[in-house]
């Protein structure tokens, strides 16, 4: 019932229209030959034009349009066959009504008059048929261009608002760029305006303002630096760290030199350091390591620390972070593990094939510093 009440909506002005055109001829007929036929008759041979005509708008006359060149012969052929099968189907109508005896016995006769009459009434409705068929294609044109149209302007609107959200990104970016320039440029104040009382503080300005230009400029997921930069940044983090306890810090770092020129994502090294710094127990007796070599063509990083009780469960963030962007970066060929020991100790291991390495060979130009280079060694902070 759903379907047939959508049939019927779709094609309301249809059904009004033949209603309204056989209305207007069966009053002509009964007007002009002052004789009405039995309904029957009427229902049959509507039923006849209506067959003709709609098969003829969405069928005959659209297969002999298909082609410009073949439509020379297609369309007369078409309406030929059309006109045949009418007037026989029209005769088997006449003929059935006659032998059933609703239309008067001995009124049929096949005679060039009745072929003229109703190939005349078929060629009228194959008309109308035909200019149907041509305001269809028309209208369905129309809607397409009316759909072409809204999808043009969706796109000049979408493209006006990336636009638009291009230019915000853009002025956020500048203004991104701006904070930074403001920050370091007032580090590189509070240094010339303390070396000459505390070369301990103004060189720990310098290396606090490296170690937070190389964040910046290696916070890039799938960018690639020397292992060396960062190697530098983590005997920066663990100067700071010794300044701010005031006392060497049981913790060593070593690397192979050759290691250095290996290309390699920004902020693992400084950030598994960090974690030792923060989270683990520092106090004398308890030593930390962070080592970095070359072992069977891969390259391998652990790390090893006693955590502290209060920060027992205070690496997973910062873990789970650095092995979702090693394997972005080079894949399930990493061996990422870690793992809290019954005598206290935390180890991070990790370890990716030398190959991998070489191929990300692209890497990124970095600027240690504030604004200018400044060479210094680290100041004895006693």
């Amino acid at each position: 019932m759903k379907k047939l009440e959508i049939w019927l909506k779709r094609y309301r002005l249809h059904f009004l229209i033949w209603a309204l055109y056989i209305a207007y001829e069966c009053i002509m007929v009964a007007l002009v030959y002052g004789d009405i036929a039995k309904p029957l008759v009427y229902v049959t041979h509507y039923i006849i034009i209506l067959c003709l005509f709609y098969s003829h708008a969405n069928l005959a006359f659209a297969w002999a349009l298909q082609n410009k060149l073949t439509a020379i012969w297609k369309l007369p052929l078409v309406i030929l066959v059309e006109v045949g099968v009418y007037l026989l189907c029209s005769y088997v109508n006449d003929f059935v009504l006659e032998k059933f005896h609703i239309i008067a016995v001995g009124s049929l006769h096949f005679s060039d008059q009745y072929v003229i009459r109703n190939g005349y009434r078929c060629l009228f409705f194959v008309g109308f048929s035909s200019g149907y068929y041509f305001l269809k294609t028309y209208s369905k044109e129309r809607i397409k261009t009316a759909i072409l149209e809204r999808q043009r302007l969706n796109e000049i609107i979408s493209r006006h608002k990336a636009e638009q959200d291009l230019t915000k990104a853009q002025n956020a970016f500048l203004k991104a760029q701006i904070n930074p320039h403001f920050l370091f440029n007032t580090l590189d104040f509070i240094y010339h305006h303390i070396i000459s009382v505390s070369p301990v503080a103004a060189d720990a300005v310098i290396t606090l303002a490296e170690m937070m230009r190389f964040a910046i400029d290696a916070d890039k997921v799938g960018e690639y630096i020397k292992l060396g930069d960062e190697i530098d940044q983590v005997n920066n983090l663990r100067y700071l760290s010794v300044l701010r306890k005031n006392e060497e810090l049981p913790f060593s770092f070593a690397y192979e030199p050759d290691i250095r020129e290996l290309n390699f994502i920004p902020l693992v090294l400084l950030t598994l350091a960090e974690n030792i710094f923060k989270h683990g127990d520092l106090s004398k007796g308890q030593a930390a390591s962070l080592e970095v070599y070359l072992n069977d063509s891969l390259l391998i990083i652990e790390s090893d620390n006693v955590s502290s009780r209060s920060q027992h469960n205070s690496h997973g963030t910062g873990l789970l972070n650095i092995e979702k962007r090693l394997k972005y970066a080079y894949g399930d060929a990493v061996d990422f593990n870690y793992s809290q020991h019954n005598d206290g100790h935390f180890r991070v291991i990790i370890k990716i094939p030398v190959q991998l390495l070489h191929e990300n060979a692209r890497t990124l130009p970095f600027s240690t510093g504030i604004d200018k280079e400044w060479p210094h060694e680290h100041v004895d902070p006693r």
